[in-house]
């Protein structure tokens, strides 16, 4: 089985001149060569200071060339590598090192505060000295990384991700991406995350190139346009909330010529965003679905389907994926009825870090349950109906807050919309709708119900609205629904 560490070499002794890394706002750029030669050096610095292999190093450095150095040298030493996100509270962080029972930490200046006195924390600059080529490898089975889930439902898990598992995602992300050499693949999206970790960094590792962008200010959209242009590069994955800011910032003002795939992915998009992104940036779009326990892995929706299946997941999976959509006992459904998708990949996960119950509930039979509802049409096509728990219980109807999502958000007023069930004394649950409006824009709650009127059942129209400034959204754009509940409670 492959190991990452052996995908590095394989890229120094194929593309040795090849640009591997690229940093605009550091401007700074390592070579595949040079790369190879930055994780040796920062595995040898590790060892030294009594790393060892299986050993857990959590990271804490932001989108930079440091990040992809420490994190090969860790794996090159066969230690376990464990990104944390730098926009986590200090009591987070300390939690999840706990967790991990990490041995050191890598941690960029800027992030040295978060972390409590004593704790064994090198910086990236430290990571240097003499390469050691005598470092034995890891070994396929091996852990590479414990990934902490993006906390959507409530505390994160950490999935083990096993170094045959990423190298199985970086093949499926290269092949179905189309990744060629001297292709510049721009990661706009924290690293610390499995998407443009394991999909785009691993990826390239495997074929391409990485262009780094420090990170995505959603006050400043103009700068992944302008980055584009600038490198020149041929790929991007963003999350949605990317792509529909970027278009206040007018695509067409930009040369994105060079693009020739976006990609998206890490929260639903509507089938009226997917068409405004296309119309305004040109170039072959991309939808993947994913879950970081399947490395992330999954489905593809190929440009072509967009025109008349925007919105949905696709109707195949990538290609190293079985794919099924089973009920409660966990048989099969037939075409039309909503049921759970699960999935069978190489690139799965072997388990929650010291949780076996979240992991016995998540892998059963070789199988991933994913918690995610769907249905298949006529045609094939697989749609996103919502999270397992996250269905509403309404009067004794089962309620997508998807489905209400997708309709609200075709509100000429509504810029943003979540859709949650809130307790009731008779019905149980009530649809309750939470909106982010266009500026200068105002909606009743009958004006909305009314609008919903052709689109929707009854039973499906918000009972409460709320307006807010903003949604909680996680660093990748996912809905943080239990914020929401929390906040309405």
């Amino acid at each position: 089985m492959t190991t990452v560490p052996q995908l590095l070499d394989r890229a120094a002794a194929n593309f040795p001149d090849l640009l591997a890394v690229r940093s605009p706002s550091e401007g700074r750029s390592l070579r595949f060569a040079e790369l190879k030669e930055a994780a040796l050096s920062a595995a040898a610095a590790l060892h030294r200071q009594g790393v060892r292999p299986g050993d857990r190093v959590a990271l804490l450095i932001g989108n930079s060339i440091d990040f992809p150095v420490a994190l090969l040298g860790i794996l090159r030493l066969g230690a376990v590598a464990v990104p944390l996100n730098p926009r986590l509270t200090g009591a987070e962080i300390t939690s999840l090192l706990a967790h991990a029972e990490a041995r050191a930490v890598v941690a960029a200046k800027p992030f040295r505060d978060l972390l409590e006195a004593g704790m064994a924390v090198l910086d990236p600059a430290e990571l240097s000295g003499h390469p050691v080529d005598a470092l034995p490898y890891p070994a396929g089975e091996d852990d590479a990384e414990v990934l902490y889930t993006s906390g959507t439902t409530g505390s994160p898990k950490g999935a083990l991700m096993t170094h045959a598992a990423v190298c199985a995602t970086a093949a499926m992300a290269a092949y179905e991406f189309g990744m060629r050499p001297a292709e510049r693949v721009l990661i706009a999206m924290p690293l610390t995350h499995s998407a443009p970790l394991n999909l785009f960094l691993m990826g390239a590792l495997a074929t391409a190139s990485c262009v780094v962008l420090d990170s995505f200010n959603p006050r400043e959209p103009a700068a992944l346009l302008q980055t584009i242009q600038q490198e020149r590069t041929q790929h991007l994955f963003a999350a949605p909330v990317a792509y529909l800011l970027a278009l206040r910032a007018g695509p067409e003002h930009y040369d994105l010529s060079s693009m020739r795939r976006f990609s998206y992915g890490g929260a639903p998009m509507s089938k009226e965003q997917v068409e405004a992104v296309r119309r305004a940036f040109g170039g072959s779009w991309m939808g993947v679905y994913g879950l970081t326990e399947s490395g992330p892995n999954g489905m593809a929706l190929e440009d072509q389907d967009h025109n008349e299946h925007a919105g949905s997941l696709g109707w195949h999976p990538t290609i190293n994926v079985e794919l099924r959509l089973v009920d409660e006992r966990g048989e099969g459904v037939p075409q039309g009825t909503p049921g759970e998708l699960i999935m069978r990949t190489e690139s799965a996960m072997r388990g929650y870090l010291k949780n076996p119950g979240a992991s016995a509930q998540a892998l059963r039979d070789g199988w991933i349950y994913t918690g995610d509802m769907a249905v298949r049409d006529a045609q094939g096509y697989y749609w996103m109906l919502d999270r397992k728990k996250d269905l509403i219980l309404s009067g004794g109807y089962n309620v997508f807050p998807h489905e209400v999502e997708e309709a609200v958000l075709r509100h000429p007023a509504v810029a943003d919309a979540a859709v949650v069930g809130t307790p009731h004394p008779d019905w149980g649950e009530t649809v309750t709708a939470v909106v982010v409006l266009h500026e200068g824009s105002a909606l009743a709650l009958e004006d909305l119900r009314e609008f919903l009127r052709p689109l929707l059942a009854s039973q499906k129209h918000p009972r409460r609205l709320e307006i807010v400034d903003a949604l909680p959204r996680n660093p990748t754009g996912k809905l943080l629904k239990h914020v929401v509940r929390e906040r309405l409670a």
